[in-house]
């Protein structure tokens, strides 16, 4: 019988329990909303790190492995035959004031099939690979300062799974909800169709290290 201990103990060896909270995207940057004007220049300088910041949720696509019923005299039994390769998954992302994420979206959508004209583009020419991370948090952050400076190492971070999505695209925008909530936040759900997927190898860091020198902080290493 499993005792506490062993559960603790088995917890801690394995770096703690993963959080749904711990996750990270990457979009790719080239759909830009192209409406002119300064606030358009600005809003494409967004980055895959501003989309990431603004997702609430995604997930991993599940695996299916395809079957046919075999049977041989009185057994029964089902066997592989091939695997869906092919799926969606839903993106949220929080929508802010200059709708930037909206308009991203919108360019990446446009770039499927012409909206003047209704003719198909190219399947290569708005197919994009999609990353999706499980994060770990750091097991502990130790603080080290001398004067101005200070230092913050982080240990036991990093990427537990990482999934690789291929020819991915928007196929459907959600409606955006209008409501007489003034507290309330703006959301927009994706769908993202590919062609297939599969789990890679990332290099994200187990040690992290900021710091910052006289109030000024940014990423060392």
């Amino acid at each position: 019988m499993t005792t506490i201990d062993q559960l603790k103990s088995a917890v801690s060896f394995r770096l703690g329990v993963a959080k749904p909270n711990q996750f990270m995207v990457e979009l790719p940057t080239d759909f830009k909303s192209n409406d002119g004007g300064f606030l358009s220049a600005i809003r494409d300088l967004m980055s895959g790190n501003d989309l990431n910041l603004l997702c609430q949720s995604v997930g991993v696509p599940p695996k299916t492995v395809l079957t046919l019923d075999q049977k041989m005299g009185v057994q029964a039994r089902k066997v592989a035959y091939g695997y869906s390769g092919a799926g969606s998954v839903n993106m949220t992302f929080l929508l802010l004031n200059d709708y930037s994420v909206r308009k991203y979206f919108d360019s990446w959508y446009a770039s499927t099939v012409s909206q003047n004209t209704g003719k198909a583009i190219y399947h290569n020419n708005y197919a994009r690979q999609i990353k999706i991370h499980q994060l770990r948090k750091p097991i502990t952050n130790k603080k080290f300062g001398a004067g101005p400076i200070s230092l913050n190492v982080s240990i036991g971070q990093g990427t537990v799974y990482s999934a690789l999505l291929e020819e991915a695209y928007p196929t459907n925008i959600t409606q955006t909800e209008f409501t007489n909530d003034a507290d309330g936040v703006m959301q927009l759900t994706v769908e993202m169709t590919y062609t297939k997927w599969s789990p890679v190898e990332d290099n994200q860091g187990f040690f992290g290290l900021s710091g910052s020198l006289g109030g000024l902080s940014g990423l060392l290493g």
